[in-house]
């Protein structure tokens, strides 16, 4: 029976102007507390329109309002929903109402025809039912879904989109490369400093003694007044011996503190004796501005020698004690 006179009134609203019946709102809602409206009677495709419901009621009163998020009842989609309002009455609202509670909904559809919102019931109220037309747009046309298109790339357009690609594999190639390279031949100078390095043979101590004796003895800048110079080459030369032969430190070391190390050494006596007179010398010269005579200076150095010859390892070959023999002697 409610289906036929729902067809019935839309076939009475049919013979209507458009103007009245998008007027009219469809089925508007007769005097009620509570009122389920549109804006308009009729959309397009995907258009909004807005659904307001509207309840009027006195203080205190439970209400159980509907909660409509994707779609309402009738199938419209949901676009946007506002929140819950509290309102004061209206002028032409019945007096005996004391608040307004009131929501809206924006919806769309897209199937054509006429859609069917139910009263909606709330408590003892029930509102009347709404209903929409929903047309296609005008100048609109749908159309089936196109296939898969299948693009056909040239070469030069396949060159350019792996392009990129390419250039990342080159460049991680070549940095791969230069650090191959480098580590190579880093390693190789490395093994050719050590061949070199092995090849050049350690000069004993006491060869690089005797030769800086014998240039200092030749020398004699102490006949040119620079007798202080001579005793402070004197004295390196001779610890530098001492530490590199019996694995000492005495460079760092004062005077007296090199003859106390000097004092521990396995030597002979007179060796002792000789260097201690020597630094001693050196001493004076250097600090006390003493005088020596030439003699002395020659006799230091010659105590050196000596000393150097006398403290040979015994390992050594008979070049190299030829070597210091000979420079004792000259």
């Amino acid at each position: 029976m409610d289906r036929f006179f729902i067809i019935l009134t839309f076939i009475c609203i049919s013979f209507l102007p458009v103007e009245a019946q998008v007027t009219s709102g469809a089925f508007q809602a007769l005097p009620s507390n509570l009122a389920l409206t549109s804006d308009t009677g009729r959309i397009s495709w995907g258009e909004r329109a807005e659904i307001k419901l509207r309840l009027g009621m006195g203080v205190g009163g439970n209400v159980v309002w509907p909660m409509w998020e994707d779609t309402i009842p009738g199938g419209l989609e949901i676009l946007a929903v506002s929140k819950l309002d509290t309102l004061a009455p209206g002028e032409l609202d019945p007096l005996e109402w004391d608040m307004v509670l009131e929501q809206k909904w924006e919806v769309t559809g897209w199937d054509s025809g006429f859609v069917n919102i139910p009263a909606v019931r709330i408590g003892e109220e029930v509102s009347q039912p709404l209903m929409l037309q929903i047309v296609p747009t005008r100048g609109a046309e749908l159309k089936p879904a196109s296939g898969i298109i299948e693009i056909n790339y040239t070469f030069i357009e396949k060159l350019r989109l792996a392009l990129p690609w390419v250039m990342l594999v080159l460049g991680g190639l070549l940095v791969a490369l230069l650090t191959y390279l480098g580590y190579k031949k880093w390693t190789s100078r490395e093994m050719s400093y050590g061949e070199v390095k092995s090849e050049i043979p350690l000069i004993p101590p006491h060869i690089t003694a005797f030769e800086e004796l014998r240039k200092l003895k030749e020398r004699e800048t102490w006949a040119r007044g620079e007798a202080k110079t001579f005793h402070v080459k004197l004295s390196l030369i001779i610890r530098t011996y001492i530490d590199a032969r019996f694995m000492v430190s005495s460079l760092d070391k004062t005077t007296r503190e090199a003859l106390e190390i000097i004092q521990y050494l396995d030597i002979s006596e007179g060796d002792k004796n000789n260097l201690f007179i020597t630094l001693r010398l050196g001493d004076k010269v250097k600090f006390a501005k003493h005088r020596a005579e030439a003699h002395e200076h020659s006799k230091s150095v010659t105590a050196c020698l000596e000393f150097v010859e006398n403290t040979i390892l015994r390992d050594e070959n008979l070049k190299d004690e030829k070597y210091a023999k000979d420079e004792v002697a000259k």
